[in-house]
């Protein structure tokens, strides 16, 4: 059957970009869960440049009829990833989850499917991390951040969400900056704009995979920076009400102030390093942290 007349049915296609992760657990009770239901679907798995060891681990799912694996041989990204996997699609619906999730609920994707039965564009499920702190330090930057901030926020987050293919398809993604960090800004406020809503449900994933403080420190650096691209792209005032540390940039760096606090944070930048990497990280901290950062990057913007 072409691509064409599988969009004419009414079903899920649940996208999952791989990197570096096994996600035969996560693959074999959604599909469980896809085989209970009695509904049309199918899981996609698309590896974005992983080692050979992962990659044989996954591409092994594949069984021929509800779970398909490919690969792009090389890292694009995560937006070229799902662009990649929206293209495979056969159903109009697209579940997009993050490799490193955990489903947690026995009815999760009956949750979607009762969205879809209401022709629903686009929602999001969220995300939420173990209650229970992480005995090792170097996670706890981390779980904190996800526990207090990512858990509880009520923007769009791109980890679980369900959209309509077409919804998907118009969306801009030529995003010239790399990495991580921001995708999930600029895919939210393109929703606002077009006057799109989300619908929020309690249907989280579980974020299984805590990085290393160190690494999750230099990620959000890169994030941070991402901001000032999106700043060619959107209205400072836009950014400001969907990005916290955004509208501090803005208002230090507007006040003339942005020296000055460069000078207070350079005298303690070191303390706060020392405090994100240990076990009992500052979020306080971890915001001046970044909040530096982003006025160090953009210093000739």
């Amino acid at each position: 059957m072409q691509l064409s007349a599988w969009n004419n049915i009414v079903g899920l296609s649940i996208l999952i970009p791989i990197y570096n992760y096994n996600v035969t657990t996560l693959v074999q009770v959604l599909n469980d869960q896809l085989n209970h239901s009695k509904r049309q679907g199918e899981i996609v798995l698309l590896d974005d440049g992983s080692s050979l060891s992962f990659v044989s681990n996954n591409e092994i799912l594949q069984n021929g009829s509800t779970i398909r694996f490919i690969t792009s041989g090389v890292n694009e990204g995560r937006i070229i990833a799902r662009q990649k996997l929206a293209a495979e699609a056969r159903y109009e619906n697209l579940l997009f989850l993050d490799c490193d999730s955990e489903v947690i609920k026995k009815d999760f994707l009956s949750a979607y499917f009762n969205l879809i039965d209401k022709d629903t564009m686009l929602a999001s499920g969220g995300r939420v991390y173990v209650n229970e702190e992480p005995k090792e330090c170097d996670l706890k930057l981390h779980w904190k951040y996800g526990s207090k901030r990512e858990s509880k926020a009520s923007a769009f987050r791109s980890n679980n969400f369900l959209i309509k293919k077409d919804l998907f398809s118009s969306l801009e993604t030529k995003i010239p900056f790399s990495g991580y960090g921001h995708e999930d800004s600029w895919w939210g406020i393109q929703f606002e704009e077009a006057g799109v809503k989300c619908e929020y449900i309690n249907n989280p994933t579980l974020h299984a995979g805590l990085e290393k403080a160190s690494l999750f420190i230099e990620k959000s650096e890169n994030a941070v920076g991402n901001l000032l691209v999106l700043e060619k792209m959107i209205s400072e005032q836009t950014l400001s009400r969907h990005i916290k540390i955004y509208k501090w940039y803005r208002r230090i760096k507007n006040s003339g102030l942005a020296g000055a606090y460069l000078f207070f944070e350079n005298c303690f930048h070191k303390f706060f390093y020392k405090n994100l990497i240990s076990c009992n990280p500052n979020l306080f901290y971890f915001d001046c942290y970044r909040l530096a950062i982003l006025l160090k990057k953009g210093k000739n913007n």
